[in-house]
Order: structure tokens, then C-alpha cells, then sequence
């Protein structure tokens, strides 16, 4: 089958020769909000890269702001539209200011767009992802996504997100936020600089340009500052 795939990639340096630059740098001088009012709540400050999977993209035309900044949950019976769509098969690698560092619990958190069938708890459209992280950018470190069934294990993409800018992110109560939570003492991790998230779907067929995982945006509890 045939797969649209548009890559973009400025790995801590500028693009090297003949790349395409869709996904400009973000520093939080350019008035990105990385924070919120919770100041040990931060997220991801810039995009490195951007791959777009079989029918995806929907809100790239938004990249950065779209995926940086806190999420826009829309509850447990909803899905929110303040999304970008992977694609099948897509991938995102987000870059943060501070190192997310391995605390007790919960390290950062994985916003994307699920919701209840019916208020079923136990039934959620989901749209799986893999996660990553690398302090380096170039070695990875995987929460392995394999579940095929409810629940997801340390896949991406299937807890309801409940996190609007209006009521932030609480470190202290993560549940409340809704997302994936992920704790990186569970893969033997100390320190982590970057985040890729990689489309593994095929469960719900979509519309172009809706397809794939829907990255609503990641928020780090335990940060180096």
C-alpha cells in the first residue's frame, strides 16, 4: 500500500543540506508557554522532528504551538480536536528545555485524544503509540507498546484526557489530568532530553488527514529545575 510520508528533521543542529524545515525551532523566548501555572508542571519547548504517516496530518499546519503547551481534554466521553494526527505509521520527536528526570511515580505524561464508548470505562476508542525517550537524542530507550487489547499497558493513547488550559496539570494528582503516565525507572532510565512518539494503530481506520495517533501534547512532572 502505498504511504505519504513527509519527514522533517533538525536534530539539535540546524537541517543539514537539502531538508525540507516544515517544523521550525521553538525556544520559549519566541513566546512558546512551556508552564503553567503549576511551576513544576513543564512541556515539551520544541519540535525536532516530524514524520507524517498514511493519511495524517491533520493540524500541521499548526506545528509548533499545536503539540507544545498544556492539553485541551475534552473528558472521558469526548475527543479533542486541539490534536495532531500522526498518520499511520507517523512519528514525533519532541525536545525539552529541562531534562525530564526519574522521580518517585509518575515522570511525564502523554496527552492524546481517547474517549469512552457509551461511558464504558473499559471500552475506549484508542489509537495506540510506542514512546521513547533519549537524553542524547540519538540513542533510544522503548516502553514497550505490545498489549492488542484493554488495557494498553505502556502503550500511548488510550486514558481519557481531562487537562484543559483552564484547569492545568496536577502534579500532585496525576489521575485527575487523565493521559498515559509513564515512569521511567520502569525501563532502567535516569535522565531523558527528548520524546518520540511513533504511530502503532491499525485499529480504527480514519479519513485522510485523520489517521493514526492524535498527540494532544506531553507535560513533565519531575523536570532537572
Amino acid at each position: 500500500m502505498y504511504r505519504s510520508l513527509l519527514v522533517v528533521s533538525c536534530l539539535l543542529t540546524a537541517c543539514g543540506s537539502g531538508a525540507e524545515e516544515l517544523v521550525p525551532r521553538v525556544d520559549t523566548d519566541a513566546g512558546v508557554t512551556t508552564e503553567s501555572p503549576l511551576s513544576s508542571v513543564r512541556y515539551a519547548s520544541k519540535v525536532v522532528s516530524f514524520t507524517k504517516g498514511d493519511k495524517g496530518g491533520f493540524n500541521a499546519d499548526k506545528l509548533p504551538g499545536i503539540v507544545l503547551g498544556p492539553p485541551h481534554g475534552a473528558g472521558c466521553c469526548g475527543g479533542s480536536r486541539d490534536v495532531l494526527a500522526l498518520g499511520d505509521g507517523g512519528e514525533i520527536v519532541l525536545g525539552f528545555e529541562t531534562a525530564i528526570v526519574d522521580g518517585p511515580g509518575t515522570d511525564f505524561i502523554v496527552f492524546e485524544n481517547p474517549f469512552e464508548i457509551g461511558g464504558d470505562p473499559n471500552n475506549v476508542l484508542a489509537e495506540l503509540a510506542e514512546v521513547a525517550v533519549s537524553d542524547d537524542g540519538v540513542t533510544w530507550t522503548t516502553f514497550p507498546c505490545t498489549a492488542k487489547e484493554w488495557p494498553y499497558g505502556t502503550c500511548a493513547g488510550w486514558h481519557p484526557v481531562y487537562a484543559t488550559p483552564e484547569s492545568p496539570v496536577d502534579p500532585r494528582d496525576p489521575e485527575k489530568a487523565g493521559g498515559d503516565r509513564f515512569d521511567l525507572a520502569t525501563i532502567g532510565v535516569k535522565s531523558a532530553r527528548f520524546v518520540r512518539i511513533r504511530d502503532m494503530n491499525g485499529r480504527f481506520p480514519a479519513l485522510e488527514p485523520t489517521a493514526g495517533f492524535d498527540l494532544d501534547g506531553v507535560a513533565v512532572l519531575h523536570s532537572a529545575r
